[in-house]
């Protein structure tokens, strides 16, 4: 103790340098033993401080030296330790300091979790088929973020959209990865109905999944923080807001398949910072990177994933509550995306041709959602499409007559066709049910096409490309669902889908038109679907 008063420097320095040649946390413990045990109680901070003059280089030295078998909890334990003996603490405030640690640790073992399946078992399985693993980057930047298939199937895919390119070979076949039951501190519920009967349920549906003058001002709300959060970045941005139904009421799968569409307008050569990228895909990505990092950062918006595959990029974000009362809502944000402004004007085209069709739309959306078949990023249909399913179905599957005209004139001069007859007098709950029964029994999946512009019941035409799904075995092959997009002729719409996503449509649709036949609930044909136990 002496030596180490009268030669502070000497001894700490010996003593470092034992440490990173022994066990790193003893020396700590021998210079506070050393020092306290040598000085009087009266003044134990000032003699103790000259013996603790350590030649810091040395001490990052000497953690340096172990970084490779020490972690960063092990040193945050020893600098936690050396504070604590060297600081002037009294007894109180080390007591106050552990209360405050078991109080942490109670709220953290107090909070909601779910059990975790093991992944022991299944790791050697995984090692075996993994491919070796990518660099991780932010969840907006990941170009494969939100893709339902692998590069190879895309691969496979385009090589048979396109007769000119050689055929993939069957070993390069890939399978589909199915989704699989994850558990949830909060799961999802079966809706429920205060009404009694088919027709009572519908309605009671309808009033709370329609929009309204509130949901209309809280997407205005939403395009307006939007605009001002961009207004720094991209001055020139003109942003809109689309609803086709009411989002203030939150639904199973809400945040998978937002409401509320986010379209921001702009110039791409406008803008400075990204004048170098001459690919318009890449372009459009990166400018809604830009609006994602500005939103983020600036704007009280939240991530939640980023679907990239598709003609029209897009990212879900949270958007933060714009009013009282109201809960965050979940949006898609895109760049200069055609679509959305396309749905809107269908759909206030059919409401002003008959209101029973924007209503059969609605409850087509919403079943589809719910059922977990309306997730583009999976392969799915998006609403887009069973908007034109729900409305091809009024135009050419009605056997009595026709609720809807064909749409070709909305789509060249934007004027609203004449309506057709009302002989048709069936209500929006009937036409629900006819709708099961005529996807599953009338129409025909290989040799017709979704047309809401002629309106008939047609084959697909030459320019339209056919969609051939490739099984898994890299040999099976069948024709896809054929849409025509109404704005662009030669564009199929059901071309995002696979053979996954293809069988599980008709199987959804077929569990819809058994519950109709035998008189079900609403709320049994709504009940949220959840995948398989892995």
């Amino acid at each position: 103790s002496s030596d180490l008063l009268t030669a502070p420097n000497t001894f700490s320095g010996d003593l470092l340098r034992w440490g990173r040649d022994q066990d790193t946390t003893l020396w700590y413990r021998t210079i506070v033993t050393s020092a306290r045990t040598s000085l009087p109680a009266a003044e134990p901070l000032a003699a103790i401080m000259p013996c603790m003059q350590l030649n810091f280089s040395m001490f990052r030295a000497a953690i340096g030296g172990t970084s490779g078998q020490l972690d960063v909890r092990t040193k945050c334990i020893m600098v936690a330790a050396a504070l604590a003996a060297v600081l002037p603490l009294e007894i109180h405030h080390l007591l106050a300091a552990i209360v405050g640690a078991f109080g942490y640790m109670l709220l953290q073992m107090l909070e909601p979790s779910v059990q975790q399946t093991s992944k022991v078992g299944k790791a050697e399985g995984f090692a075996k088929k993994a491919p070796s693993p990518q660099p991780r980057a932010a969840p907006w930047r990941s170009v494969n973020a939100g893709k339902g298939l692998s590069q190879a199937d895309e691969r496979k895919w385009s090589a048979l959209r396109n007769p000119g390119r050689a055929p993939v070979p069957a070993a390069a076949a890939h399978t589909v990865k199915a989704d699989v039951r994850k558990p949830s501190a909060v799961p999802v519920q079966a809706p429920s109905f205060a009404a009694t009967g088919w027709q009572a349920e519908v309605d009671e549906l309808l009033r709370s999944i329609s929009p309204t003058a509130e949901s209309r001002a809280a997407v205005d709300a939403i395009a307006k923080l939007v605009s001002r959060s961009l207004l720094s970045a991209l001055p020139n941005a003109e942003v809109d807001g689309f609803a086709s139904a009411n989002p203030l009421g939150g639904t199973a799968f809400g945040v998978a398949v937002p409401e509320v569409d986010i379209v921001v307008t702009l110039d791409p050569t406008a803008c400075a910072a990204h004048r170098s990228v001459q690919d318009a895909s890449k372009l459009q990505k990166s400018l809604i990177r830009t609006c994602t990092d500005r939103l983020v950062s600036h704007g009280s918006f939240k991530f939640r994933r980023s679907a990239f595959r598709g003609s029209e990029p897009k990212v879900t974000l949270i958007a933060p509550a714009v009013g009282q009362n109201q809960a965050n809502i979940p949006i898609n944000l895109s760049v200069n995306a055609a679509s959305p402004a396309r749905c809107a004007t269908i759909f206030e085209a059919c409401g002003a041709l008959d209101a029973r069709s924007q209503a059969l739309i609605l409850l087509v959306r919403r079943w589809a959602k719910d059922r977990g078949v309306s997730h583009a990023a999976k392969g799915h249909l998006s609403p887009y499409c069973w908007m034109l399913l729900a409305i091809y179905y009024l135009q050419a599957g009605q056997e009595e007559s026709a609720v809807l005209p064909a749409l070709d004139s909305l789509v060249k001069t934007g004027r609203v066709p004449k309506k057709v007859g009302d002989e048709c007098r069936q209500s929006a709950a009937e036409l629900f049910k006819g709708f099961f029964q005529f996807y599953c029994q009338r129409f025909n999946w290989r040799n017709e096409a979704v047309s809401v512009r002629s309106g008939e019941r047609l084959p697909p035409e030459a320019s339209l490309p056919v969609h051939i799904l490739l099984h898994e075995d890299g040999k099976t092959t069948q024709v896809g669902l054929s849409i025509e997009d109404p704005f662009e002729r030669r564009t199929n719409l059901g071309d995002c889908m696979n053979w996954f996503s293809m069988a599980r449509l008709k199987e959804e649709l077929g569990r819809g038109h058994e519950l109709c036949s035998r008189d079900a609930s609403l709320a049994e044909l709504l009940d949220p679907w959840t995948p398989p136990e892995e």
